[in-house]
């Protein structure tokens, strides 16, 4: 694994270590009672949902957006209304339920919350050899949205059987079961969950891959597919490096020069001040060593001219800069 592709993974591995541990930190406190607050969210016609243990002034355990009918029995005039009025809704799916009551007043509602796991989940999992959940990790399980024709998409699609926190974290991520088809469609499947929730958490889709391929990238592994997407290297940034005269890059070589940010842009520099043809290794050096057209132009001022890229490099080393 190259060091760039080293370190985009670490930086993902981390996010999404984070989150999860985050996740386990609040559900490992679960109480009976959990207070909720429910206002309008910033996605038209969403309404945000956030729950936290009872008697926790720190953050929520857990905050999302859900569409008005996903909030079963919720009054919508009562909630939205200019006096104090009672609300009750339920959050209802297949790994349990969370049952709310309280007051609401000009679409702002706060109250308490009571979860009730669904054992019929519960044996669904232990029967696939996955494992019975906690009543926690049943939390954790219906707060993401993890359903039964996830676990089988999975089996059927030969990824490893998952544990309960990989369920959670792919369901967090929305792994959905045709998101996992459409890349079995396109003949690609990542190598196993950990993957695969790269994929998700990078949004990695089959018209990204397919885009690759288009551009000449039809042999990528799934590690390579990653290292693209994380530093946001796209068919357009391929053909724009084509039009600039470097056609059928390396991955190496694109890694290194959108890791660098070298763009058309710096090449037409380099190119307007007479350096023309310059190879990707001395453009990733001129790069690193922040060696622009304006160091160029900074070297004409002190009546000094470099005849190569090995003389620029050089003279920057040497310190001879901008100032006077």
């Amino acid at each position: 694994m190259s060091r760039p592709l080293a370190f985009a993974a670490a930086l993902l591995f981390a996010a999404v270590s984070v989150s999860s541990a985050c996740m386990a930190r609040s559900a490992d406190t679960l109480g009976e009672t959990i207070n909720f607050e429910l206002k309008p969210a910033s996605m038209r016609g969403d309404l945000q949902l956030s729950l936290w243990e009872r008697g926790d002034g720190h953050g929520s355990m857990n905050g999302n957006h859900y569409t008005p009918r996903e909030l079963v029995g919720l009054d919508h005039a009562a909630f939205s209304g200019p006096a104090r009025n009672p609300v009750t809704f339920a959050l209802v799916r297949e790994p349990g339920r969370v049952d709310c009551s309280g007051i609401s007043k000009d679409s702002f509602a706060t109250g308490t919350c009571r979860f009730t796991a669904d054992a019929n989940f519960a044996n669904y999992l232990a029967s696939q050899g996955i494992a019975r959940p906690t009543r926690e990790e049943a939390f954790g399980l219906t707060m993401t949205g993890a359903t039964r024709q996830l676990v089988q998409t999975l089996e059927a699609n030969r990824y490893p059987r998952p544990s309960i926190d990989d369920l959670t974290a792919l369901a967090a991520l929305e792994v959905t079961p045709r998101f996992i088809a459409d890349l079995a469609a396109r003949g690609y499947k990542p190598k196993d969950l950990d993957e695969l929730t790269q994929f998700a958490a990078l949004d990695i889709t089959p018209d990204y891959i397919d885009g690759l391929r288009r551009a000449g990238f039809t042999r990528l592994d799934g590690d390579e597919i990653v290292q693209f997407k994380a530093l946001g290297i796209t068919p357009a940034f391929v053909n724009e490096m084509a039009g600039a005269g470097y056609r059928n890059l390396t991955t190496d070589e694109l890694v290194q020069m959108k890791a660098l940010d070298i763009t058309p842009q710096f090449i037409a520099g380099f190119a307007n001040a007479g350096f023309r043809n310059l190879s990707v290794d001395t453009l990733v050096q001129l790069k690193a060593l922040d060696v622009t057209p304006e160091f160029i132009r900074s070297l004409e001022k002190h009546g000094l001219r470099a005849r190569s890229a090995e003389d620029l490099v050089k003279l920057k080393v040497a310190g001879l800069d901008e100032a006077d």
